[in-house]
């Protein structure tokens, strides 16, 4: 008869906390809604011919600087700074990531695109000499 109640008391305390246990996990917020990698993975699935730069330490800096004039949220503290462009479509994606999590994103004309890419890439030169 012992055993049989031990049984039943653990076969009710077991729902109980798996219920109390989900309505928690339901409150906490994932860290990362966004992840880049996700993102990144998507768009090459979906769009088999894009070219995905990814520019960081000075580079992003740089480019995040240029990107944050755009009319959207600004982004200081990021780190990454992704240019997704299809060759032969008239817009681009431009990404900004800080610690694996897209924090900023827009979709932009192909020409604002390559002129922060070449901007960076010019600054880059003009200072290696």
């Amino acid at each position: 008869m012992k055993a049989s109640i031990w049984r039943l008391s653990i076969g009710l305390a077991l729902p109980l906390l798996w219920v109390i246990s989900s309505a928690r996990a339901a409150e906490i917020t994932p860290r990362c809604p966004l992840p880049a990698s996700s993102m990144l993975f998507e768009l090459m699935h979906d769009v088999p011919d894009a070219v995905v730069l990814e520019l960081r330490g000075n580079e992003a800096r740089r480019a995040i600087a240029l990107f944050n004039p755009l009319p959207k949220q600004r982004s200081d503290s990021a780190d990454r700074f992704y240019i997704a462009l299809r060759p032969g479509f008239p817009f681009s994606r431009l990404m900004i990531a800080r610690h694996g999590c897209i924090e900023n994103d827009a979709l932009v004309d192909v020409r604002v695109a390559v002129a922060i890419k070449r901007a960076v890439r010019r600054f880059d030169v003009a200072r290696s000499f």
